[in-house]
């Protein structure tokens, strides 16, 4: 009765107990950042603080558990990535052992001389287990192991390690040609290709490191080495002139000492080292769940080659002289295995042979049951899938990109991950047209060319599906350019033409970049020579860009602001206002200001019937600050050139209204004396480093315009009302033209 007693009362104090330290103990394994914070404080703890004996057997049987666990992962992980800690993990483990390896030696060569029992329980038995009461044996058996380690297993995994991370980096350019390759086909979606290309770069990153982390392996086997040595020598010297023990005394427990401590860390180190092994040399895709199957079916899932080697065993075992027992014995599993994989075309090492069947009927899949029983239904919902995949793909390819930018694979990795070089820059210039010139253009649909008739270093940019530029960069060099001719000296690079605004350049190495900004040159990266290269087509092409949809969201924007100006902007047909921001647009012209835009069309529009040219010319008159500010020099001033009254006179006599709007009607010798005198003011102002700019009669302007767009002439036609009257503005002198 007194016995219950006591053992009702301790049964309740350990219910206390356990209750108070379970939530601690909970918490703390919910922290799994603690965990390795205190396992890396362990490891400082065991080099620095000697520990007592019962203390280092509880490492070292964790030392040896911890490789039994990473050899059993490394076999049931399904790839190679999965276990993506694995090399921070080795090195983790290395330390923890040549820290435990620093604790044992200080025991040895401390508390050695006092007997085996008083370094570590586990040390002892494994030396006295292994020797066997012959020390040779012991040493001949520890060195095997050690050389099986360090020459086969360590070298081994170091030099697949090397070559599978050089493959795998190697291959990175074609497999992420492959995937863009699929989705540009219609293939794999967006989030597919995404989820791909991070696949392809976490096996880069896995084996890269690993490559690196096998050479901790390699550095733990020659560690082991050298303490073995160290333990026996100085142990033995030790006992022998430092505890006066007799030489036979001292050989035989350091030798037992040192054994044990090498096969207490060599195990762990080889299990360790075989799992490094079988992680870097599976493949990184496999139809099985893990490696432990896979290998299993691999071998033993052909039943006409196990019979082949029964066979052959049992060939053996009836030549006199050869072991019959077990070679028949052996050969007769083989033939046995060999019958079990051909019963009922079974195989014992994927499904349970024996296993009683469940009585209920096992729903089976539409590739289990032939095609002529399945049921019309199951037939018509598959035909009406692959339909919808086969129409979405259609869309996809009958989809219109505004614009695009088409890349060679040497240009990849400009535009791989949301934050690269080229992608930032692309957003700049997306942000610079959207402030410059007040509309926000299409995202850049970008792609990789991966055909062979296209330059690796190439790239093209599209609208609507037609090339309008292109060129070719150097991804690992710098353009070097000098728009000035200023610099100072030459500098070594590869010469080319800058494919923005085709003059001389060169690409200069990244050791030569600060050289020739010294040196006075222009020194710039690939992305940002590619995202000039939009930049500056965008602009060119900016009234093609403008989509009537692009108007209606600019007008759209100003609703909550000013509903009044938007209704009555509703009553004016989209077109005239499209046209107007066009032309506007084609004339370099901001349309940022698009309240007196807007408000000019709804005041003229109805007077003029919609004619979308006398509209510009108000447009244009309601915009002259702005004009001006497009178009004056660095010093504030507008700089033009003129025409004598009579010129414009007999300009204006020659305007006619057609149905292409206003136009000239001139002979060609007219035309030809316009062009040679605009020349002749065009060369005044590249001497004075200034945009050429004539200022004429508004009504004429437009007609002008497309004169001299027509013939190619670099000069801005303006009118009298676009300039505003507070600039500065200095009279060039007139262009007399002196028509026949």
């Amino acid at each position: 009765m007194i016995f219950f007693n006591y053992y009702g009362v301790f049964v309740a104090k350990r219910s206390q107990v356990v209750g108070y330290i379970t939530p601690f103990v909970k918490r703390f394994f919910a922290s799994k950042d603690l965990i390795v914070v205190v396992f890396i404080m362990a490891i400082l703890a065991i080099i620095i603080v000697p520990l007592p004996s019962y203390l280092l057997d509880f490492f070292l049987t964790i030392s040896i558990s911890l490789s039994v666990l990473i050899l059993l992962i490394s076999l049931y992980i399904g790839k190679p990535t999965d276990f993506s800690a694995f090399p921070t993990l080795l090195l983790m483990v290395t330390l923890f052992r040549l820290a435990l390896n620093v604790a044992t030696t200080r025991m040895i060569l401390s508390n050695g001389h006092l007997g085996v029992s008083e370094v570590s329980e586990i040390v002892g038995a494994f030396g006295n287990f292994v020797v066997g009461g012959n020390y040779v044996i012991g040493i001949i058996v520890f060195a095997i192991l050690i050389i099986v380690n360090y020459l086969v297993i360590t070298n081994g995994s170091t030099r697949v390690a090397e070559v599978q991370a050089r493959f795998t980096l190697e291959a990175m350019p074609g497999k992420q040609m492959a995937i863009d390759a699929d989705l540009n086909s219609g293939l794999i979606e967006k989030e597919e290709a995404q989820r791909r290309r991070e696949i392809l770069t976490q096996e880069a990153d896995f084996y890269g490191s690993m490559d690196g982390a096998s050479k901790f392996v390699k550095g733990d086997a020659i560690a082991g080495i050298i303490i073995t040595f160290i333990n026996i020598i100085g142990g033995f010297l030790i006992g022998v002139f430092g505890n006066d023990m007799s030489l036979s005394d001292s050989a035989s427990t350091f030798t037992i000492l040192t054994i044990g401590d090498g096969l207490v860390s060599q195990v762990p180190a080889l299990i360790v080292s075989t799992a490094t092994g079988i992680v870097i040399t599976r493949a990184t895709k496999g139809e099985e769940s893990n490696f432990a199957s896979k290998i299993v079916n691999q071998l033993l899932g052909n039943s006409k080659i196990l019979a082949i080697v029964g066979a052959i065993l049992l060939f053996f075992a009836l030549i006199p002289g050869l072991p019959t027992l077990s070679l028949g014995f052996v050969g007769s599993i083989f033939l046995l295995m060999s019958y079990l994989l051909n019963v009922g075309s079974e195989n014992i090492f994927n499904k349970k042979l024996f296993a009683k069947k469940p009585e209920a009927k096992i729903k089976q899949t539409p590739q289990d049951v032939p095609k002529e029983l399945r049921s019309l239904k199951s037939i018509r919902e598959q035909e009406e899938q692959i339909e919808m995949k086969h129409q979405a793909m259609l869309d996809e390819k009958l989809k219109i990109n505004v614009l695009q930018l088409s890349v060679g694979y040497a240009l990849m990795r400009l535009t791989e991950y949301p934050d690269s070089s080229l992608i930032e820059r692309i957003r700049g210039v997306r942000a610079n047209i959207a402030q410059s010139y007040g509309f926000i253009i299409p995202k850049i649909r970008i792609i990789v060319n991966p055909s062979a008739d296209f330059s690796p270093n190439g790239y093209e940019f599209f609208l609507k599906g037609i090339k309008i530029g292109g060129g070719e960069v150097m991804p690992d060099r710098y353009l070097a350019m000098d728009p000035t001719g200023m610099a100072i000296k030459d500098i070594e690079g590869v010469h080319t033409k800058e494919p923005v605004y085709n003059t001389d350049a060169l690409w200069v190495d990244k050791h030569n970049k600060d050289e020739a900004t010294m040196a006075g040159y222009s020194v710039v990266d690939p992305s940002t020579v590619i995202s000039t290269h939009i930049n500056e087509l965008i602009k060119y092409y900016a009234e093609e860009i403008l989509t009537r949809q692009d108007v209606r969201n600019l007008i759209d924007r100003l609703k909550d602001d000013f509903p009044s100006l938007v209704n009555d902007v509703n009553q004016i047909p989209l077109g005239i206002i499209h046209q107007v921001l066009k032309e506007l647009l084609h004339d370099k012209i901001p349309i940022k200001d698009m309240i007196t835009i807007l408000e000019t069309i709804i005041e003229v529009a109805p007077k003029t019937q919609n004619n979308v040219s006398i509209i510009m010319d108000y447009v244009r008159s309601a915009l002259s600050r702005v004009i001006t500010d497009v178009f004056k020099n660095d010093d504030g001033s507008i700089k033009f050139f003129t025409l004598p009254a009579e010129s414009e006179s007999y300009l204006l006599n020659k305007l006619q209204d057609t149905q292409y709007g206003r136009n000239f009607i001139l002979s060609i010798g007219d035309v030809q004396t316009l062009i040679n005198s605009l020349n002749l003011a065009i060369e005044k102002s590249r001497e004075m480093h200034i945009v050429p700019i004539l200022l004429v009669e508004t009504n004429i302007r437009s007609a002008l315009t497309k004169v001299v767009e027509r013939n190619n002439i670099p000069m801005t036609i303006l009118g009298n009302a676009e300039i505003s009257p507070n600039v500065k503005f200095e009279f060039l002198g007139n262009i007399d033209l002196k028509f026949n």
